[in-house]
């Protein structure tokens, strides 16, 4: 937080330059269903690093992991300077259009697309991080084992459900069966407990 001296061009001079960092305010973190600690937490981070107050939004659709936040959050921080609330889509919606200073959203492309709008209408500036395509390409050329212990643990991670988890596969067809027959190895590798630290090492 502390101010970074930086040159101060000549035509300004004999002026000193420096970036001061300040908080916003009131920043609004909203988590995702998928990965609801990290998501929410890790954004939180950041945000009170930076000197901010905020209001934490974790997702509803994992509700036991956003009621164990809330029992969290409310015991271990100031409740004049954060506030986990919880509900569905309404209290969601209703934060989102509210005139915080920040949005910090992760979720999908079709939310992050709402919660952009409603914040625009406030001229509330968003920090969105957002679930899309993730094609995998395999082509002539690469390791072809590695490429296939990459895809099978990107793909399968956290049951699939990752915003970077590969969609796709763009194989050169030279490749295709033998890129195939490593993938099923993968994937019974991870599974099999046995072998489990092997595979992941």
């Amino acid at each position: 937080m502390k101010p970074i001296p930086i040159e101060t061009p000549i035509l300004v001079g004999p002026g000193e330059s420096r970036i001061v960092y300040e908080p916003l305010g009131v920043i609004a973190v909203m988590g995702s269903w998928n990965f609801p600690m990290f998501t929410t937490l890790a954004p939180l981070v950041n945000v009170i690093a930076a000197g901010n107050a905020a209001i934490i939004k974790p997702s509803e659709l994992a509700p036991h992991s956003s009621r164990a936040m809330g029992k969290l959050l409310s015991s271990c921080l100031d409740p004049e300077l954060y506030s986990c609330i919880e509900g569905k889509v309404q209290v969601a919606v209703a934060l989102t259009s509210a005139k915080v200073d920040g949005i910090c959203f992760t979720g999908s492309t079709e939310k992050g697309k709402l919660v952009a709008q409603a914040a625009a209408k406030n001229l509330v500036p968003c920090l969105l991080e957002l679930g899309g395509k993730s094609p995998l390409i395999v082509d002539k050329g690469c390791d072809l084992d590695n490429a296939a212990k990459k895809a099978a643990f990107g793909r399968f991670m956290n049951a699939g459900q990752a915003c970077v988890a590969p969609d796709y596969v763009i194989v050169h067809r030279s490749l295709k069966d033998p890129f195939i027959a490593k993938v099923k190895h993968y994937i019974q590798a991870f599974w099999d407990d046995g072998r489990n630290k092997a595979a992941f090492g």
